[in-house]
């Protein structure tokens, strides 16, 4: 089995988009990636993460990843619901703005991170189990190791029950590069040789 661990890189690398009763409020440069429901004028938080150099041989066999989120602050709620997919891509791209973001492919694959527990601030999280989104973006036709790979985390659809700060924040690029969002995936490369990867900041 090989480890890879990547870590956003760069400022365009996330971003967040909320809903403000009347229209999408995108922001590359947020402190905070969040989801869930905040108030009636601002709610379905969600946004994206994107991480570089995913040297991953096509053909592997994806066997474990998560997210690692850094909360931003403390937050007991526990009716948050949110769901994780990736970008169904090749080799995405930065963030732009709201029209780029929403009109990027997602997986087939995504996970429900539902009634998450209370988080602290400054703590680490490990979402839940995302294999199988990582698995659907590595088996793309064109794959090829090195390339990026987006994840969005969100609650675009709603779900969250509509009780004031019902939300999860965590620490974005902008706000503390060394905290922010972190992709741990293993593998199993084609074949069966061995490789790791390094935590890029």
């Amino acid at each position: 089995m090989a480890e890879l661990d990547r870590q956003v890189g760069a400022s365009a690398d996330d971003c967040r988009a909320i809903w403000n009763g009347s229209g999408w409020v995108f922001d590359a440069t947020a402190p905070q990636i969040s989801t869930g429901y905040w108030a009636a004028v601002n709610f379905k938080h969600g946004g994206g993460m994107r991480f570089t150099n995913i040297t991953i041989p096509k053909g592997s066999t994806i066997t474990s990843a998560h997210l690692t989120l850094t909360s931003y602050t403390d937050r007991s709620s526990t009716v948050v619901r949110s769901k994780i997919r990736g970008e169904d891509a090749d080799n995405p791209g930065q963030f732009s703005d709201y029209t780029d973001y929403s009109g990027r492919a997602r997986t087939t694959a995504v996970v429900n991170w539902d009634s998450i527990p209370a988080w602290t601030a400054e703590t680490e999280y490990n979402s839940p189990e995302i294999k199988t989104v990582i698995q659907e973006i590595i088996d793309r036709a064109n794959w090829a190791s090195g390339n990026a790979v987006v994840i969005f985390w969100d609650d675009h659809d709603d779900r969250s029950d509509h009780n004031s700060e019902s939300v999860r924040a965590a620490y974005a690029y902008d706000s503390c590069s060394t905290k922010a969002p972190k992709l741990h995936i293993e593998y199993t490369p084609l074949g069966g040789a061995r490789s790791f990867g390094y935590i890029i900041a």
